[in-house]
């Protein structure tokens, strides 16, 4: 539409506002609770009882609210510092550009990938120390279908967290990096034309990658994992099958 319209990001104040809050805030909404899931994997699979015991529907539910709640907050500043000037949407004054930057860098990018990094490192070394004690207590008949299963079972929980944290990091790594520049160039004021146009290309790219990630999921979990694909085909084989019976039943009103 802003091809052959005149954008409403530059000439409507609350479009303007709107879509840079909410993008901002369902992003980072987002990325922590990708980031607490992994968390969550890793108290699952710890062998301390304590620290199991966070791993709790009732824990995540309250983590998923406050999480939704801070990022519902701390990008207010959208609301108020976003402005419409002869550069487009803008932050006024520019040292608010400072502050989002930094906010996304840290937050949206580098606290989050260390955070699933670390919990895929400690993850390995819990499954890692299940299956040494697994080896332990399995009878000696069945000692070697039982350390295939589990070692199936852990390489396919390591290969979607990894194959989910690189993809995290692919997608999301272009954003940070031009949200750094925007800061370093935002004041100044002598752009060409050209210059203006590829840093709006850049722009609509790498955003369009962070939002393009959250939708991967499904696709990235299918992929990796043979499991995964094997209880799909199992969902939607019972789904059909369940259909069927109830299309094929022949049902009868008869009096009492």
């Amino acid at each position: 539409m802003s091809a052959y319209q005149p954008d409403p990001m530059d000439t409507i104040y609350a479009f303007c506002k709107a879509r840079n809050y909410f993008g901002q805030s369902s992003t980072m909404i987002y990325r922590w609770l990708l980031t607490m899931a992994c968390i969550d994997r890793y108290t699952s699979s710890t062998a301390n009882a304590r620290i199991r015991r966070f791993a709790d529907p009732h824990i995540a539910s309250c983590v998923v609210l406050i999480i939704a709640i801070i990022w519902m907050i701390l990008p207010l500043h959208n609301w108020i510092f976003r402005m419409i000037n002869e550069s487009g949407c803008t932050w006024s004054p520019s040292l608010v550009a400072t502050y989002n930057s930094a906010l996304v860098v840290i937050f949206g990018f580098t606290v989050p990938t260390t955070v699933m990094i670390t919990c895929a490192v400690l993850i390995n070394n819990n499954l890692r120390h299940k299956r040494i004690r697994r080896q332990n207590i399995v009878s000696p008949i069945g000692e070697n279908q039982a350390n295939r299963l589990v070692r199936a079972r852990d390489r396919q929980t390591l290969v979607m967290l990894y194959v989910e944290i690189i993809f995290y990091i692919i997608f999301t790594l272009p954003w940070t990096i031009f949200t750094v520049y925007y800061v370093l160039t935002v004041s100044v004021t002598h752009k060409t034309n050209d210059q203006i146009a590829i840093e709006g290309f850049l722009q609509f790219l790498t955003e369009t990658l962070v939002y393009l990630y959250p939708t991967l999921s499904f696709y990235l979990y299918t992929l990796a994992s043979h499991t995964f694909r094997q209880e799909l085909v199992k969902i939607i084989s019972a789904i059909i099958i369940t259909n069927n019976q109830c299309y094929d039943r022949i049902r009868r009103i008869v009096p009492n």
